[in-house]
C-alpha cells in the first residue's frame, strides 16, 4: 500500500518572480483568500487552477507542486 503527499509550491514561485498575491490574484481571477488557502496547502487545485496559475507566472504547471510517494506496510 502507498501513500502520495503533494505539497503545493505556489508561493515560492511567485516569490522568486516578484509578484504579491494581489497581482496574481488579478491576473488570474482567483480570489486572493483562495489563492492564500492554496499556498498554505489548505485545499488540492484542480489541474485547471494549477495551469492557470502557471501560465500567468509563466512556468510549467510541475513547478507548482512536488509529491512523495511513501510505502506502508
Amino acid at each position: 500500500m502507498m501513500d502520495v503527499v503533494v505539497k503545493i509550491t505556489i508561493k515560492e514561485v511567485r516569490m522568486k518572480k516578484g509578484i504579491s498575491i494581489r497581482k496574481l490574484s488579478e491576473m488570474t481571477g482567483i480570489s486572493k483568500t483562495y489563492l492564500s488557502d492554496l499556498e498554505n496547502n489548505h485545499y488540492n487545485p484542480s489541474i485547471y487552477i494549477l495551469c492557470l496559475i502557471a501560465i500567468h507566472l509563466g512556468v510549467p504547471t510541475r513547478a507548482l507542486y512536488t509529491y512523495k510517494i511513501i510505502h506502508k506496510n
